[in-house]
């Protein structure tokens, strides 16, 4: 006779297999028509920078129609590289405010607990800023 408890966790463990399961089937599904999805629209930029360039070819001839394209596809790399710089560097400066935010309240712990043991008084004030400034915080803000 098998006992509740293993019943239960018989339950338990087949209803996670399920889960799995289908969790993965979903991933290859949605790995393969990505995949399929991202080779299209591969194709159609393909296609469409060879239209341009035939399209400027009747007017400017073909080298001065590649190189038109060249130039146009490298200026807006060069826009995207300077975006990604810019990027990164903003989120460098984030993170050195939230070491130094972070160094501070190690800093103030350290302070609340020497002081904890020669004056309580002291103590609970210390106690009662570290509850302020290290209290549960909402990450929504308001519009």
């Amino acid at each position: 006779m098998v006992s509740i408890v293993a019943a239960l966790a018989q339950s338990v463990l087949s209803g996670v297999e399920e889960r799995v399961g289908e969790t993965l089937a979903r991933s290859k599904r949605g790995a393969v028509l990505g995949g399929i999805a991202g080779l299209l629209l591969l194709t159609a930029y393909i296609l469409a920078v060879i239209g341009v360039c035939v399209s400027l070819a009747r007017h400017y001839g073909a080298p001065a129609a590649l190189f038109g394209v060249a130039v146009g596809a490298a200026v807006v790399g060069l826009v995207l590289i300077a975006v990604l710089i810019e990027l990164n560097r903003r989120d460098a400066r984030r993170y050195r405010k939230r070491r130094r935010q972070m160094e501070a309240r190690r800093q103030l712990a350290a302070l609340a607990a020497g002081t904890a043991a020669r004056r309580p008084l002291a103590t609970a004030t210390l106690g009662l800023a570290l509850a302020l400034l290290l209290g549960s915080r909402s990450r929504r803000h308001r519009d």
